[in-house]
């Protein structure tokens, strides 16, 4: 089992960075690591995720939204059959004086997670540059 978080405080409304990370057409005008969203993010949705890993390389994840609770908590779950591998992306909002805190944190377990783990690399640069890119984003398009 492997875990990754990241926590940034966003000057915009929970509702605003709700906005931003349901919006899975436009994660490719701001989003360094996960670079483009196919299919709608909706409850029980199937969506796909082109996530860039450290070395570059770009991987195609197919994933289900398995939580979908506005404005404060999103899920993807994916992964092998019979539960070889799971990858757990879970995202929350918090309120906070003056905008929200996000919190992004990705588990990944599995009997076959040592091996895709080792094929992934060190995602905490990725999961931390997500961070401040949906901060920058967020604070950008504030009204």
């Amino acid at each position: 089992m492997k875990e990754y978080a990241s926590t940034s405080i966003i000057g915009a409304s929970p509702e605003a960075v709700w906005a931003v990370l349901t919006d899975g057409g436009g994660y490719r005008e701001w989003n360094p690591e996960i670079i483009r969203v196919e299919g709608r993010i909706a409850l029980g949705g199937r969506i796909t995720a082109h996530v860039r890993l450290g070395d570059g390389a770009i991987r195609t994840v197919p994933l289900r939204v398995s939580a979908l609770e506005p404005p404060g908590r999103m899920e993807w779950t994916g992964g092998l059959p019979l539960g070889l591998f799971v990858g757990r992306r879970t995202f929350t909002l918090t309120a906070t004086p003056g905008g929200a805190q996000f919190r992004l944190h990705l588990h990944m377990s599995g009997l076959l997670a040592p091996l895709i783990l080792k094929s992934v690399g060190d995602r905490q640069p990725e999961i931390d540059s997500f961070s401040t890119a949906l901060k920058l984003r967020c604070e950008k398009t504030r009204p």
